[in-house]
C-alpha cells in the first residue's frame, strides 16, 4: 500500500490491473483446475477403498488354552492346549492363560490375531470377597470336595497392558510390599497373587472390587483389586456363565456382559 500526503491510502485508491478480463480468466482456470485435481483424488481413492469386509465363520464365548509356550504346565501334562475350558480340567488354585471370543472361520480354523487374552482361575470359596451385583456372575462348583469359584479376567494389566500371569514364577520377598495384604496369602497353602512380570503390579483374585477407567474412558467396571503398583487399579472382571461344564464368558450388554470394560484401556 502506498502513502500520499504522510497517510496511508484507502485500498479503494490503489490503480486496477489493467486487464481485469485477463486475470479474472486466470483464476477460473486455476479454480477449475483445483476442483479437477480434487475430483481426481476422489474418484482415485474411492477406487483403492476395498470392499467392506463381510466375516464368515463363528465368534465363540468359550474359552480356550493358549498355546504351548504360554499354557501352564498342568495344562500342557494334561495335552489341553488349543481345547474349550471346562471346570473338570481344574483343581483348586489352579488357572490358566486363555484365548476369549476367538474367530473361526468356515472351515472352523482358528483366525490368528482374534480374541481377547484371559485368565481363569479356580479360588477357594471361603476366601471370596465379591459385590453382590457380581455374584451371579462367578461360577461356583465343587473342586477336590472343597467349595470352589472360577474367576474369568481380562489378561492386560491396566498400566501398561502386558499380559499378567498366575503362578508361573514365584513373587520374590522383595515385591512383598503390598499396597494391601492380599487374601491369597491366607490359604493353606498361602497362593501368590497375580504378577505381571513387566512392572510388577500384582492382583488379589479373591478380593472382586467396584473400580473405574480413569478420563477420559471414565467407565465403571469389577475388577480384581489391585495389591501392588505401578497399577493404580482393578484388573477387569469377565462375567462368567457355566454351559454343562463348559465355561463361557458373557459380552452381550443384553446378558450382563460389559465389553467396555476391555475396550476403555489397551
Amino acid at each position: 500500500m502506498r502513502a500520499v500526503a504522510g497517510k496511508a491510502k484507502d485500498w479503494a485508491d490503489e490503480d486496477r490491473p489493467a486487464d481485469t478480463g485477463r486475470r479474472r480468466f486466470l483464476q477460473g482456470t486455476l479454480i477449475a483446475g483445483a476442483a479437477a485435481l480434487v475430483g481426481t483424488t476422489i474418484a482415485g481413492a474411492k477406487s483403492l477403498i476395498p470392499p467392506p469386509f463381510e466375516f464368515r465363520g463363528t465368534i465363540e464365548n468359550t474359552f480356550r488354552y493358549g498355546v504351548p509356550e504360554s499354557s501352564s504346565n498342568w495344562v500342557l501334562q494334561k495335552n489341553l492346549q488349543f481345547q474349550v475350558v471346562h471346570v473338570t480340567d481344574f483343581k483348586l488354585w489352579d488357572g490358566a492363560s486363555t484365548l476369549w471370543r476367538e474367530a473361526f472361520d468356515e472351515g472352523g480354523k482358528a483366525i490368528s490375531g482374534t480374541g481377547f487374552p484371559a485368565l481363569i482361575i479356580c479360588v477357594e470359596a471361603s476366601l471370596l470377597e465379591v459385590p453382590t451385583e457380581f455374584e451371579s456372575y462367578v461360577v461356583r462348583r465343587d473342586v477336590g470336595g472343597v467349595p470352589a469359584v472360577f474367576i474369568a479376567l481380562y489378561d492386560r494389566c491396566v498400566h501398561l497392558c502386558c499380559k499378567p500371569g498366575w503362578h508361573y514364577n514365584v513373587v520374590p520377598s522383595t515385591l512383598h510390599d503390598y499396597v494391601t495384604q492380599p487374601r491369597t496369602l491366607l490359604a493353606s497353602p498361602p497362593q501368590d497373587p497375580i504378577w505381571c512380570q513387566c512392572h510388577n503390579s500384582q492382583y488379589d483374585p479373591v478380593t472382586i472390587v467396584s473400580d473405574i477407567h480413569p478420563p477420559p474412558a471414565n467407565v465403571p467396571y469389577i475388577g480384581a483389586r489391585f495389591v501392588h503398583g505401578p497399577a493404580t487399579r482393578a484388573l477387569p472382571c469377565i462375567p462368567l456363565k457355566l454351559n454343562g461344564t463348559i465355561l463361557e464368558g458373557i459380552y452381550d450388554p443384553g446378558d450382563g456382559g460389559h465389553p467396555e470394560w476391555y475396550s476403555a484401556y489397551c
